[in-house]
């Protein structure tokens, strides 16, 4: 009778005890918390190869505003999935909420798609690398986790089909083909044959007067089913998603920006800026920054400002260092007095100017006597050395104010 061969003494090092599916599981919820720690870097790395390899993200003009943010979560999302039992769904939750996202701002879907596949190429081959520097004796295992985390991929790439595909079919399509031309158009696009073919796209004249209007805050927002063209009383407008709010181009023909002012919607939750008008769809992108000088001059929600009346703000806002150099050059003595002084003697020349110079008008818009007002304004000539009955003083008083004010919402 042949000898029976005998059980080892113990297992070689590196063999789990457990079934392979189990040291599968074990081993890739190892490898998923070491690369949770370098997940910065990762997402960094991840995203630099979609940019290199996507003819639609590597283009600086059309890349998403908020690509950044949404690749680091998505990661961050899939990655804790495979961590924490009660997070697998996540990811897939996200990547529902990308795919309508991208429609509604007319991303197509092979670019999304191709984004995804990148993601779950980049995460597999991190997860075997870590596997391989950290526990190299456990690496065979991740033959058997692959099942479970190509499954998950090709979960989160079905539902971002279908998200996309859902809102896509309930987006107007006219809405969907003119978000990316007027994106670039935003971002600065000035090459004459590009920036004419979008003229041909979006139904605009090249040559023509435009303006833009920035809007930012919540109230900002508008729903995927809002027209993405109007006209009202006139004046063409083509609204845009921007990162913290929406951006409209206005085709202004004959009218003027104080018409375009009108029918812009502003209230609470929500502040604007209107550029100057343009003489063409190549300084459109240029019109945005203007808007955006415009809006950042704002104090208040519900404030529309045109920069054609924030000029000397937007000036400050361009050089804030040398702003908060010529504040306290020209008010220096007065931002040293006690904060109730200054804050009394502030709002005076605030109220003073936005009065233009009138001294009835601004007691009563600071409810106190005429006389307040005077000794005030007296106050604060003695100590900036500067008389408001010069012109030139004037102007250094005013830009110096809004020059403070600025520096204040900087640091608000």
């Amino acid at each position: 009778m042949p000898a029976q061969l005998a059980h080892p003494a113990h297992r070689p090092a590196g063999l789990s005890r457990e079934t392979p599916k189990q040291g599968a599981e074990d081993v890739l919820s190892h490898a998923a918390q070491l690369l949770q720690r370098r997940l910065p870097a990762f997402a960094e790395s991840a995203l630099a190869r979609l940019r290199s390899a996507s003819t639609y993200y590597g283009n600086p003009l059309l890349e998403p505003p908020d690509l950044r943010e949404s690749a680091h979560t998505a990661l961050e999302c899939f990655i804790s999935g495979m961590i924490v039992t009660h997070r697998v769904s996540e990811s897939g939750e996200y990547a529902w909420s990308t795919g309508r996202k991208r429609a509604e701002e007319g991303v197509p879907l092979q670019a999304v798609l191709h984004a995804y596949r990148i993601g779950g190429e980049e995460t597999w081959d991190a997860l075997v690398s870590v596997v391989m520097q950290d526990c190299p004796d456990q690496s065979h295992l991740m033959a058997f986790a692959a099942t479970d985390v190509w499954r998950r991929i090709d979960r989160d790439t079905a539902l971002v089909i279908e998200s996309h595909r859902r809102t896509g079919s309930a987006t107007p399509d006219d809405g969907r083909k003119r978000r990316p031309l007027l994106k670039m158009l935003l971002r600065g696009a000035t090459d004459v044959t590009h920036v004419s073919a979008f003229a041909v796209a979006l139904g605009l004249p090249l040559h023509a007067r435009y303006a833009v209007v920035r809007l930012r805050g919540p109230a900002a927002e508008r729903s995927a089913s809002a027209p993405a063209h109007e006209i009202h009383e006139g004046l063409e407008l083509h609204w845009c998603p921007a990162e913290d709010g929406m951006a409209v181009v206005a085709l202004l023909g004959d009218h003027s920006v104080s018409d375009l002012a009108r029918v812009i919607p502003t209230g609470p939750g929500m502040r604007g800026g209107i550029s100057t008008a343009v003489s063409g769809l190549m300084e459109v992108g240029r019109a945005r920054e203007f808007a955006e000088l415009a809006l950042d001059s704002c104090t208040t929600d519900g404030e529309l400002a045109q920069l054609s009346d924030r000029m000397p703000g937007a000036f400050v806002l361009l050089r804030p260092d040398l702003a908060r150099e010529f504040a306290v050059q020209v008010l220096g003595p007065v931002l040293a007095t006690e904060p109730v002084e200054r804050e009394q003697l502030l709002s005076t020349l605030a109220a003073w100017l936005d009065c233009q110079g009138s001294t009835e008008e601004a007691r009563k818009l600071l409810y106190c006597h005429r006389n307040t007002v005077l000794n005030r304004l007296r106050r604060l000539e003695r100590l900036t050395g500067r008389l408001l009955a010069r012109p030139r003083d004037v102007v250094d008083l005013s830009l110096a104010l809004d020059a403070h004010r600025a520096g204040l919402r900087d640091m608000s």
